[in-house]
């Protein structure tokens, strides 16, 4: 049997028009278009997350190793206070104005000065506060205590050395970090999760 000229013609032509199943330019353009919306909305948000646990986890091993620094180049006694995210309300005989360990989530040099605890004058090493994404929520201290209230002072000596101590750090709500503080080492050590 012989076809006829209709059968001749392909079935995405009809009526003169290209009925193909996929989509218009104008179709593609518009959710490329959503994409690059969602996109310029979405991805400076994720690395800021990020870049602000792994910016606010350098800034903490810096601090710990520009405290290391100081106590060696000037011989004396660097005090590395830890301030937890939880508070405690009890005041140091040695802060007389409740300044220095009222401080929450954050991290400072003291040193002593007349057997009463001052801020470091020097510029490097200012407190400094972490925000709520990245919490520092105990200290494990040599002998085994953990610390998980108040303040936690470290002693970083002229002989170039400090007592061991780890910091158990939790970022974004959930990603559990540890920075051990090693006794002859000037760099701390960070590791993730919580190591004891």
């Amino acid at each position: 049997m012989k076809p006829s000229p209709e059968t001749h013609e392909s079935p995405a032509w009809q009526n003169g028009r290209y009925m193909a199943g996929g989509f218009t330019l104008i179709e593609l353009m518009v959710v490329v278009t959503i994409f690059a919306i969602i996109a310029m909305v979405a991805v400076p948000r994720l690395s800021r997350l990020f870049s602000s646990r792994s910016e606010n986890m350098s800034f903490l091993t810096k601090y710990i190793a520009k405290t290391h620094d100081d106590a060696f180049l000037n011989a004396r006694i660097d005090f590395l206070a830890i301030h937890l995210h939880k508070g405690e309300t009890d005041m140091d005989a040695k802060d007389p104005a409740g300044e220095i360990f009222a401080r929450r989530n954050a991290v400072s040099v003291l040193n002593m000065k007349e057997g009463v605890y001052v801020d470091s004058p020097r510029a490097l090493l200012q407190p400094y506060e972490f925000p709520d994404s990245f919490r520092i929520e105990e200290v494990v201290l040599r002998t085994g205590e953990v610390i998980s209230e108040g303040n936690v002072v470290i002693p970083f000596y002229p002989q170039g050395y400090s007592d061991n101590a780890i910091l158990h750090v939790v970022t974004n709500d959930d990603e559990r970090w540890s920075v051990r503080i090693r006794k002859h080492f000037r760099d701390p050590e960070v590791v993730h999760e919580w190591v004891q």
